[in-house]
């Protein structure tokens, strides 16, 4: 019988090392073909993606994926715990799904299933250590990791190198393993060991390098990172890189971009300044990772919004994270309220799929239990009641970015509904 490993991604931009891992989850679950399940139009971090979603997407299917879907993006766009749930809930949903594998620094799953597994039933030294240290203000991920390793250290099968809690590949793929015990999921977790750069890293070192290291350089594009004689030739520049970072059929496709094809979160500094004044205590918090507090402290220091990354650096405390405030600002800009990140998945959405990977497609579709939209347009007709004003936020939110990135470009604006799936 054939098999079906799923992949969940931002590919924010793609890169090698991601080519590396679709290659890898073939072979570690012994499939016939990579479904993957990839971020929309804004990403976890509380920002948009570099570039749109359907461009993602035929990186993915160029660099070797079979099937590529969307994860909405009031998950997409959350924490690393909705996330997750939202993104193996729609994979548990489709009932096809053997395996799903993800990136982690160890390459092995007991780490990340035991540590898993300890989340989900909160014995009481993790809930006793957790509430001490969030009453000692601590921000709920570094309590989160004290309650952690207070548990570990109780069981001696479970002795972790602090650090193992620091990588963001560990923390997700920790999540996708507590979101699978939740379901009692059949799906099974395998994990690819992380090559190169790290996460964080913000330079180019190697063939493997990190998405963080690919878009600090395509902010700053410099002479002595692309080796080229002349540092006033961005597009030329530009082609280099990806050269330098993509597979090969990858970079072909990525060589006509230029600086214009590129948001970042300051592309929308306007429009998130003009939803702060026009809120109150109230209407911010009933936006998704917001609370009372960061409600305060953002109208209080409104006078000196500059842009939206600036202003998430100047929000941020001891209590508060980057990400979460940057995740907060964008549920504001974009009306994310915060029941949507919670809710169950109800419905999934195609955007591209590689020809030879067409009897798959059909597999996925009759074996779902949750509506597969292979034509956007038909989401009507298609989707139970209650999901229609959902859908119709997601298809808002990418026609936002949209906008922006067309102003940006001086280009038409297409509709999010009139977008067919890439088809290879």
């Amino acid at each position: 019988m054939k098999k079906i490993v799923g992949i969940i991604a931002e590919y924010n931009p793609f890169h090698r090392g991601h080519a590396y891992h679709i290659k890898k989850a073939k072979e570690l679950a012994n499939a016939d073909c990579t479904v993957v399940l990839l971020s929309g139009d804004f990403v976890q971090r509380g920002a948009p993606a570099i570039l749109p979603k359907h461009t993602r997407a035929k990186m993915a299917l160029l660099g070797g994926a079979d099937i590529v879907l969307e994860l909405p993006s009031f998950y997409a766009s959350s924490s690393a715990e909705y996330f997750a749930r939202g993104a193996v809930g729609i994979f548990h949903a489709l009932g096809c799904i053997d395996a799903l594998c993800f990136g982690s620094e160890e390459g092995t799953i007991t780490p990340c299933m035991e540590t898993a597994k300890i989340l989900v039933e909160e014995p009481t030294a993790f809930q006793n250590t957790l509430k001490e240290h969030l009453k000692s203000g601590l921000s709920f991920p570094s309590a989160r990791k004290a309650a952690l390793l207070v548990c570990y250290q109780k069981q001696s099968s479970l002795s972790r190198d602090e650090h193992f809690l620091d990588s963001p590949n560990n923390i997700l793929g920790i999540e996708y393993c507590k979101a699978l015990l939740s379901l009692n999921s059949a799906i099974e977790p395998i994990t690819v060991k992380r090559e190169g750069s790290s996460y964080h890293a913000q330079k180019l070192t190697d063939s493997y390098p990190s998405a963080s290291a690919i878009r600090q350089t395509l902010a700053k594009p410099s002479q002595t990172e692309f080796g080229q004689a002349t540092s006033d030739s961005f597009d030329f520049s530009l082609s280099a890189l990806w050269k330098q970072v993509q597979p090969e059929a990858v970079a072909a496709f990525s060589r006509n971009f230029s600086k214009e094809d590129f948001l970042t979160e300051d592309d929308f500094s306007l429009l998130l300044k003009y939803k702060l004044m026009s809120s109150t205590p109230q209407t911010l918090c009933q936006a998704a990772d917001m609370s009372p507090e960061l409600a305060q402290r953002i109208l209080n220091c409104l006078n000196e919004f500059r842009s939206f990354s600036q202003f998430a650096a100047l929000l941020k405390t001891k209590e508060l994270t980057r990400t979460r405030i940057n995740r907060a600002l964008l549920h504001v800009l974009l009306d994310i309220s915060a029941d949507l990140p919670s809710r169950t998945p109800g419905y999934v959405r195609l955007l591209g799929f590689n020809k030879n990977a067409s009897g798959f497609l059909k597999t996925v579709q009759k074996s779902a239990s949750l509506p597969l939209l292979t034509k956007a347009a038909d989401y009507k007709r298609l989707l139970p009641k209650e999901e229609v004003p959902v859908f119709e936020k997601d298809i808002f939110v990418s026609n936002l970015y949209q906008s922006v990135l067309n102003i940006k470009k001086q280009t038409a604006f297409t509709h999010d509904l009139q977008k067919p799936p890439v088809i290879l």
